[in-house]
Formats: C-alpha cells, sequence, structure tokens
C-alpha cells in the first residue's frame, strides 16, 4: 500500500510528516512518523480516538512508548491497519498536554483521563501526571465514592507500583473488599471496572489462554476490531490455533477488501511463516489474483499439495505467462513438470517450452540440461528435452552453427542465434541461407537498417548464383 503524507497542525504551522511504524498497545494507539528534517512525532490515541502529536529526541526507559513499541503489537507504516487509524483524521492538531488534558476530561470520564495520562510519561513528569492522577482520588474520596476513588489507586498502582503513598493508601481497612475483589478477578469487574480487566487480561493472557478468549470478546463488543485483529495476531504467533485463525479470518473478511487482506496476511507470513492454514489462505489468493512467482515461491518452499482446480489455474497461468516481460522465476518447476508430463504431456510440454525459454535469458545449456534430469527420467520423449540434448552437441562443432542457430531461434533467443548464423556465413560466404536467417532475426529484433542490408545481401548473393 501506498505511505502517504499527512499533516499536524502547530499554532500557525502545518508539519508535514511520513509515518513510520504503529504500535497497538492495551488501549492506546502510537503512530511513530518523521518529518522532512527526520525529526520524530508521535501520534497518541486512545482506543481508536486521536489525542495529540508530541515531538520526540529520545525514547525514555520504561514509559508508556517504550512499552508499546517492545510489547505491543506493531505494523509497517504501509500496513492497511496504520491506514484505518490515521484516516480518521485528515490533520492532526498538536495540542499542549494541558490543551490536552482539558479536552480528555469533557470527553471522557476521570478513570480514562487518569489511564489516559499515563501514556505520557514519556514527555511529561512523572511527578506532574502522578499528582493530576492523584486529585481525581481525592475528589471521589471526599464525595464518599471509595470505590470509584480504589479504581484509581488501580491505576497508580500500575503506573508508580513503589510509590509509598499509593503502597500505603492501598492497603487501607477501608479498601481491603475491594483488594479482594481485585485479587479474585471477580466476575463482576467487566462492569464494575474494565479498564482494569483489560489491562490484567492482557498481562495474563501468554500463561491463561482462556483471559486471550475473553479479551478478544470483550474488544469484539465494543468494536475495537483493530485492538481485536491485533491481538489475535499476537495469540498466533504464540499458538499457532486454527481457532483464533478463523476468528482472525471472520473479522478481516467483516472489514477489509480482499487486497488489504492479501496485505495483511503477507504480513502475518512474515511473522509465522510455518503456520500451515496461512500458507494455503497465501496460495489461495496468489492463484485467485495470479501472482505466479508468489505461488511458486510458497508452493516450493512448504511443499504444498494442490486441490484439483487449484492446480488447474496454476497450469494455466503457467501456459499463459509472457517469459519475455514477466520476471518468472521457473528454477524450481522442474519437479511439477515431471508429474505432469504423466498426466497431460502436451500441456506439460507446452509449459515446458517456455519455462526452457525463460531460463536460456541467464542460464547456460549445461544447466538446463541438468535441470532437465527429473523430466528425462519420466517423459525422455519430449522435443523440448531432445532439443537441448541437442543443442550440448552443436555448441562444439563449429561445422554445425547453423542448426545451432535454427534452435536458439526457437527458444527466441536472438542474440544467440545471430552469433551462430553470423560464423555460418563467415565460413561460407556462397551460401545465402545464413544470410537469410540474419535479415529475419534482425527485423524481429527491431533493427530494422540491418535486416535492409542482409535482405539486400541476400538478393545480390540469388542473383549471382543464377547467373
Amino acid at each position: 500500500m501506498e505511505n502517504l503524507d499527512y499533516l499536524i497542525i502547530d499554532g500557525k504551522k502545518r508539519i508535514s510528516i511520513q509515518p513510520q511504524r504503529m504500535a497497538v498497545y492495551l488501549q492506546s494507539k502510537i503512530v511513530e512518523t518523521v518529518d522532512k528534517n527526520r525529526d520524530v512525532y508521535y501520534l497518541f490515541f486512545y482506543k481508536d480516538e486521536y489525542l495529540t502529536a508530541l515531538k520526540a529526541a529520545s525514547v525514555r526507559r520504561r514509559s508508556h512508548l517504550e512499552k508499546a513499541f517492545k510489547h505491543g503489537m506493531t505494523f509497517p507504516s504501509a500496513h492497511p491497519f496504520c491506514h484505518t487509524v490515521l484516516s480518521s483524521e485528515g490533520t492532526f492538531q498538536k495540542r499542549s498536554f494541558n490543551q490536552m488534558h482539558t479536552k480528555v476530561q469533557k470527553q471522557y470520564t476521570p478513570h480514562e483521563t487518569a489511564l489516559i495520562l499515563t501514556f505520557f510519561d514519556a514527555f511529561i513528569p512523572k511527578r506532574k501526571l502522578f499528582k493530576d492522577i492523584q486529585a481525581y482520588f481525592y475528589q471521589y474520596r471526599r464525595n464518599g465514592q471509595l470505590f470509584a476513588a480504589y479504581r484509581i489507586l488501580r491505576i497508580l498502582l500500575d503506573f508508580t507500583p513503589k510509590h509509598s503513598w499509593v503502597k500505603q493508601t492501598a492497603n487501607e481497612l477501608g479498601y481491603a473488599k475491594f483488594k479482594m475483589m481485585y485479587q479474585e478477578m471477580a466476575g463482576t469487574l467487566w462492569e464494575k471496572d474494565p479498564l482494569f480487566v483489560e489491562k490484567a487480561l492482557f498481562a495474563r493472557r501468554k500463561k491463561h489462554p482462556e483471559r486471550a478468549e475473553e479479551l478478544i470478546d470483550f474488544l469484539n463488543k465494543e468494536e475495537r476490531w483493530i485492538d481485536a485483529l491485533a491481538l489475535l495476531m499476537n495469540q498466533l504467533i504464540q499458538t499457532s490455533s486454527a481457532a483464533y485463525y478463523n476468528q482472525l479470518q471472520q473479522l478481516l473478511n467483516n472489514h477489509y477488501s480482499h487486497t488489504d487482506i492479501l496485505f495483511i496476511l503477507e504480513d502475518l507470513y512474515q511473522r509465522i511463516p510455518n503456520l500451515e492454514l496461512l500458507q494455503y489462505e497465501l496460495l489461495h489468493f496468489y492463484l485467485k489474483y495470479h501472482h505466479l512467482n508468489s505461488s511458486i515461491q510458497l508452493m516450493n518452499k512448504h511443499q504444498m499439495s494442490l486441490k484439483d482446480e487449484q492446480w488447474s489455474t496454476l497450469e494455466t497461468m503457467l501456459e499463459n505467462m509472457d517469459v519475455v516481460s514477466a520476471d518468472i522465476q521457473v528454477e524450481e518447476l522442474n519437479s511439477y513438470l515431471a508429474s505432469l508430463f504423466k498426466t497431460q504431456p502436451r500441456k506439460a510440454e507446452t509449459i515446458l517450452q517456455k519455462c526452457v525459454t525463460q531460463l536460456m535469458e541467464n542460464r547456460d545449456l549445461s544447466y538446463i540440461s541438468n535441470w532437465l534430469a527429473p523430466i528425462k527420467e519420466n517423459y525422455s520423449q519430449s522435443l523440448v528435452v531432445k532439443r537441448i540434448e541437442q543443442m550440448k552437441q552443436l555448441s562444439d562443432d563449429p561445422d554445425k552453427q547453423r542448426q545451432l542457430g535454427e534452435l536458439y531461434y526457437h527458444f527466441d533467443q536472438l542474440d544467440q542465434a545471430i552469433e551462430c548464423f553470423s560464423w555460418e556465413m563467415e565460413m561460407d560466404k556462397s551460401d545465402p541461407l545464413p544470410v537469410r536467417w540474419l535479415s529475419k532475426i534482425y527485423l524481429e529484433a527491431g533493427k530494422k537498417e540491418e535486416s535492409k542490408a542482409y535482405q539486400q545481401l541476400y538478393r545480390d548473393m540469388q542473383k549471382k548464383a543464377n547467373a
């Protein structure tokens, strides 16, 4: 996919940026971008909502930003997920931290606001963020809303777990029943504190796969399908589960075009190349869209077996391939063709002719003869095989260059054919046949002046012979 430029609006300044990669991590998405001076800007999103853009010279260790790109799922800038996230905004307003904080407070609950503030510890002093979040705690406690206050404490326990005030306050007797509820991961927590449960399930998903299932269901209910897809991919990398793959397929089909799905699957294949379900899904797309090279490479790498209709599609692609304009990699097709000769020798011969013609562009006759070995064993009567063996014998015989030239011409190797007929013409200046061939080949090669010259020479030789 095309990597588009986007704009950051910073007061009166308009900064053109180009995305580099995106991290999907818990409730955040962060897109790393660069401007024309190679300065780095990070675009922050809460779930799917844009927050602000911040310039960074470096990434603070153990910050949310570092964790996102270290522990989250990252995607290249050309990935459809990245395009989906960025397409929600035409341009990106750069807000100061205070502006962003004010906007977020109006849009979200205090608990969501507190969580969002923790995203920015790479840019804002942790002490300030702590004070801002602590203020929400005191506000709830003054109002007698102890559980709401404890929810803020849980955010601070994640954010500053070693802070003495946080540890002391969280252990106060008044919060004991809430503490027990969180430790036991009570079922009511989904309703009471989904922010905490989402983070807890994410942390426990590797040791407890059922937790990942819960989290995927939750993300789907919230219609956060990029988050769900990223988590499914992460789980697939860990488990290679067919159930996860089927869920992934369904979500992709619901939200993306076939072109985008192919890009997404190719990206996933780079992460888990040995997942058989993925291999066959990719092959399905490659055959459907006639990506011949990709089909051949995938088949050969994984020794894949094809259904009858897939074989038929592949054979049709090979029969119709243009060896002149297409960069088709046929080196590993010999075993497949050897099998095809057993059932459909005529079709196999047509494909073999094209493959050998393509190989001749950069391989010598000895290589091609060795490449043909599996076919010789199964179908020694192949005309292509016979011609290559004949060419090997003729290549060392200076008296048989005309026959060799005719065979090179048969495989569309015009330069080699010209060399052979030129040699033959020099060896026997009275023979008009090599001259006639040279006129014909130069014309087919688009060299009209040379063709005319040899045509005139041929006529002169004919007149002289008939005089």
